[in-house]
This record gives structure tokens, C-alpha cells and sequence, in this order.
């Protein structure tokens, strides 16, 4: 996880660099931490990973799906941990989160286009086909995720 987290880290660094920054996914990479979505510090406290938050912090919050995805890519034990809070979710609410349904797709994307991001390796077989599953569930907001959730104790 190491090795993920300092990808993570000098993603987020080249994000943040002056004049010449990067363009990051057609716009211009914010200069300054920003607050993260709650389904994000969610995803990230399942992943057993919160210390990342301030690198997640200078990830525009739409692209944060994608970033999810590209550190759940490099680091498969992560990915286990997230697919099973998201099959619990399914199992339990017949729902998933929106934001956890569109880190899904953009895993199903880059394993089905190959354009799977540096060091990382294919998904075996059998973790690909959960998270084939998870893409097509029903996508809920967060809030009412959490309020089923709560009703269903």
C-alpha cells in the first residue's frame, strides 16, 4: 500500500504545482486543498486508508471517482475491502451508493479498454466480475444511503 499511496501522493503533488501545472482531465488542477465529498471520507475510512484525505483534497470532486478507482486499481487488498462495504450496502438496501457505483464503472472501463493506470496489474477474474456486478446496481445519493442504513438496524 506503500507504493499506492506515494502514487497518490505525487499525483496530487503534480496537481498542485505553479504556472506550468498539469491539466487535469481537461481543466486546470486546483491549486488549493478543497473540502471532499462525504461519499469519498467514506469510501476511504472502508478502505481502511482516511490519512489519504488530504491527497484526495486536491482532486476536483468530479474526477474524485476516478481517482478512487485508479488507487483501488493499484492496491487489491483496498479493492476487496470496498467491494464488500458495497455488497453489504446491495445485499442489505438493494441499493449502492451513486458515487460508489461510478468508482465501479470507471474500474469496469479500465479493465475492459486495458488502460489499466501504471503498476497496476489485472484484475483476477473473479474480483472483476463482483465489480461488473456492482456496476449495473442501482446508484442512490449518499444521504439516502445512510438513512437506510440507519432504518434497517
Amino acid at each position: 500500500m506503500k507504493r499506492a499511496a506515494l502514487a497518490a501522493f505525487l499525483f496530487a503533488s503534480a496537481l498542485a504545482g505553479g504556472e506550468g501545472r498539469a491539466q487535469f482531465m481537461g481543466g486546470a488542477a486546483p491549486t488549493a486543498p478543497s473540502i471532499i465529498n462525504m461519499s469519498l471520507m467514506d469510501a476511504l475510512v472502508i478502505i481502511r486508508h482516511p490519512e489519504l484525505a488530504g491527497v484526495f483534497s486536491f482532486v476536483p470532486d468530479a474526477q474524485s471517482t476516478m481517482a478512487m478507482a485508479d488507487l483501488l486499481l493499484r492496491d487489491h487488498a483496498s479493492l476487496k475491502r470496498f467491494l464488500k462495504a458495497v455488497e453489504a450496502d446491495q445485499k442489505k438496501l438493494k441499493v449502492i451508493s451513486g458515487w460508489d457505483k461510478e468508482v465501479c464503472l470507471h474500474i469496469v472501463a479500465a479493465a475492459a479498454n486495458q488502460t489499466l493506470p501504471p503498476g497496476a496489474e489485472r484484475l483476477p477474474k473473479k474480483l472483476n466480475d463482483r465489480v461488473s456486478l456492482l456496476s449495473l446496481a442501482q446508484g442512490m445519493p449518499l444521504q439516502v444511503i445512510m438513512q437506510r442504513r440507519i432504518e434497517a438496524r
